[in-house]
């Protein structure tokens, strides 16, 4: 029997298009592996410099602490840098000063809301009667 020259032409299309597609995934798996690769090293190269500013703002806060004891003498170079950290220092030191004094505040209201709850059970005010 011979095969039908249609279903010949047929079969070999589906076989160039099941090739074509078996290409276009191992090239599509190519990218993919490649991305993935790619970020696995952002990730790495983000942690690394995570690793490096924390080690950095230890030196500095250790070189700073030094400086205020009198331990350490820093160029005078270093003086606009000094400066600015203390700034921020005493900014944050009022900042902090200023929740406390608002957490304070609102304790003592607290308090004397519950005080006044507490004795509010003799309000001065008459209670409703019960209509019979």
């Amino acid at each position: 029997m011979a095969a039908d020259p249609k279903q010949s032409e047929a079969l070999r299309q589906i076989q160039e298009a099941f090739q074509s597609a078996q290409s276009q995934m191992a090239q599509l798996r190519q990218q993919v592996e490649k991305h993935a690769e790619l970020a696995r090293a952002k990730t790495q190269n983000d942690f690394i410099q995570k690793e490096k500013e924390r080690a950095f703002r230890e030196l500095g806060e250790a070189v700073f602490k030094q400086a205020q004891k009198g331990k350490l003498e820093l160029p005078s170079t270093f003086a606009p840098l000094l400066k600015a950290v203390e700034q921020a220092q005493h900014k944050a030191e009022a900042q902090a000063r200023e929740i406390g004094d608002l957490l304070q505040e609102g304790e003592e209201t607290a308090q004397r809301l519950k005080q006044k709850n507490a004795g509010g059970s003799n309000s001065g005010v008459a209670s409703r009667t019960k209509k019979l």
